[in-house]
């Protein structure tokens, strides 16, 4: 088994009227994979840095290119087409891989352009969010803590932020301070996508209502799972629990709000097989949310 570590940097559309809305809604357009991959004794065996070539947000945002030092020139010279680019980090993943990222955001934006570009999300392995194995781990809370944050927390020189490859080594260096070992059974959780959900809100309380986006179908049997009531995990991400009887699985429905021009919400979602670790999340934010 290999564990590979990756991070991603995204351009995004210079304004909200320029998002692309078909076939989904566009929030960013991946740009760079970097990745460490780790051997089943948790050791640093190869490293990946990949650019790609944006086929819809073709010219960098200004703020983009000043975070990542990433240039035009560079995507497309070094560039691949995402599904190439694609395959060529799935290969070099090897046959039997599970993933880690410093928190979940990464696996939505690589979800989204897999849809994007009509890429197979069916078979997407264990994940890993090392974010929240530190922070409950080592710092013995809940609160999130930047990556860079972490390195200063364990006396570790990270490599410069907002490079892709350099983010996956930054994590790397944190994993060597975390039993994986003895972590990993309770943090995994498998991520599922849903078809694009194309209906434009006037608000989130609107949103919340759509009974339609409380099912969703069983990956393993097809059957429909309905949740209940929406639990909010921050202002624009919210989170449900969907049960199957006839497989006796339990999952983790998320939704992600995109606030556009006003009076215009859009949302994705994707649902997680449920881990201890995620059923905490959502027993801890639905104890909140009743005693507000």
């Amino acid at each position: 088994m290999n564990y590979v570590i990756f991070d991603l940097e995204w351009n995004q559309p210079p304004f909200a009227e320029a998002a692309v809305l078909e076939p989904l809604y566009l929030s960013g357009e991946i740009i760079q994979i970097g990745a460490v991959k780790l051997n089943d004794a948790f050791e640093v065996v190869d490293e990946l840095r990949l650019y790609i070539r944006p086929k819809y947000y073709t010219k960098l945002h200004k703020q983009i290119s000043a975070l990542t030092h990433i240039r035009d020139k560079d995507l497309q010279e070094q560039g691949l087409p995402f599904p190439e680019a694609y395959e060529v980090f799935l290969n070099w993943c090897g046959e039997e891989h599970s993933f880690m990222t410093w928190s979940m955001s990464d696996m939505p934006m690589l979800i989204d352009n897999m849809l994007l570009h009509g890429i197979d999300c069916s078979k997407l392995p264990d994940c890993y969010d090392i974010q929240r194995i530190f922070s409950r781990e080592i710092m013995r809370n809940s609160a999130r803590c930047s990556l860079d944050h972490a390195l200063e927390i364990l006396n570790l020189k990270g490599d410069q932020a907002h490079d892709a490859l350099h983010d996956a080594r930054n994590t790397a260096k944190i994993c060597s301070y975390l039993d994986l070992d003895q972590y990993l059974e309770e943090y995994a959780a498998r991520a599922f996508a849903l078809q694009p959900h194309h209906t434009i809100y006037p608000n989130i309380h609107t949103m919340l209502q759509d009974e339609a986006l409380l099912t969703f179908p069983c990956p393993y049997c097809g059957a429909e799972i309905r949740c209940q009531t929406w639990v909010s995990q921050d202002p624009y991400t919210y989170i449900n629990y969907g049960y199957c009887p006839d497989e006796e699985d339990e999952f983790l429905l998320q939704l992600h709000v995109y606030k556009g021009q006003p009076g215009s919400y859009r949302l994705h979602r994707l649902f997680y097989s449920m881990s201890d670790d995620l059923w905490e999340i959502y027993q801890d934010r639905l104890g909140q949310q009743k005693g507000s």
